[in-house]
């Protein structure tokens, strides 16, 4: 029981923690189709860059519930490795 997603990947969001309290977005992006491979190598190397590595990633996905019917969309949190796996790293 609970929310699954299928993995297809609309977005990726990469944000950290100001005082432990509120979060700061570093890069987001969403689209209406599934990020291409370019799209996804944008997210890459802007991780990449940061001088700071203490950050969090969401994917944007399909999901679906247990609880509800039908499909809907939603940020899902994803470990530096599954957001590593995207680009096959």
């Amino acid at each position: 029981m609970g929310i699954y997603t299928n993995g297809n990947v609309f977005g990726i969001r990469i944000y950290n923690f100001n005082d432990d309290e509120f979060s700061n977005t570093l890069f987001e992006k969403k689209y209406d189709l599934i990020m291409s491979d370019e799209e996804r190598k944008e997210a890459y190397l802007f991780y990449t860059e940061l001088s700071d590595k203490n950050v969090f990633f969401n994917i944007y996905t399909e999901c679906s519930s247990t609880y509800e019917k039908g499909v809907f969309m939603m940020w899902h949190n994803v470990s530096l490795d599954m957001f590593l796996q995207q680009f096959d790293v």
